[in-house]
């Protein structure tokens, strides 16, 4: 009996965007059948000539239109079933990046950042995907694992900003005061000095986080 070993690879990023203490994702809007009309993780098949993480960031560059960015491989979802018509094989990776820098080129295609809670209806194991994916990055955000609210906050935010942010990921309502002193106290922000037009009319100060104090510290 002859096995067969056949299998094709998709290569798909999971990219998010820290937006108005939001933790958002990147979709875009399926044009054909299967599932027209559905969202979709950026995604591309794997070339023989390829890696897994060259293809990767091939995928978030032609996406944002960025030239650069960190992305990390995440989990392999390989369901007999994840496609209607053939066997693929799904290895995702996830990436973090500034929605304000993202720019869509292509006029053909509908592109949309998405709440992670408020997901709209998504082809294939995708949905699957991104609960997954999205579990862990929730967790390295509570632990600040490699450095990562560096890469979701890389410029200035306001500090009711951070702790919504936080409560979206944590799924709870944290104490403002206990919230912004563990901060500031600890030097894990700085004042820049500047204020922002808050949603009442207030003036919100802006921080940035203290690059030094930040790296490698457990949250």
């Amino acid at each position: 009996m002859s096995e067969n070993y056949n299998n094709i690879i998709e290569t798909l990023d999971v990219i998010y965007a820290a937006s108005g203490g939001k933790l958002k994702v990147f979709l875009t809007r399926k044009k054909d059948d299967p599932y027209k009309g559905y969202w979709i993780l950026p995604s591309d098949f794997l070339k023989n000539d390829e890696t897994l993480d060259d293809k990767a960031m091939e995928i978030y560059q032609k996406t944002t239109s960025l030239s650069n960015g960190k992305i990390s491989q995440s989990k392999i979802f390989s369901d007999l079933n994840r496609y209607p018509d053939r066997r693929i094989i799904a290895q995702s990776y996830f990436a973090i990046t500034d929605e304000r820098l993202v720019t869509i080129k292509n006029e053909n295609e509908e592109s949309a950042w998405f709440d992670t809670d408020e997901l709209p209806k998504l082809a294939y194991d995708h949905e699957a995907i991104i609960l997954a994916v999205t579990k862990e990055v929730k967790t390295k955000i509570i632990n600040n694992t490699d450095d990562i609210l560096l890469d979701f906050f890389p410029n200035d935010f306001t500090l009711p900003e951070l702790q919504k942010f936080y409560e979206t990921v944590m799924g709870k309502k944290m104490d403002r005061r206990n919230f912004y002193k563990k901060f500031v106290s600890q030097d894990l922000v700085l004042d820049t000095g500047v204020k922002t037009a808050g949603s009442s009319g207030r003036p919100g100060v802006l921080y940035r986080f203290n690059v030094e104090k930040m790296r490698g510290k457990r949250v």
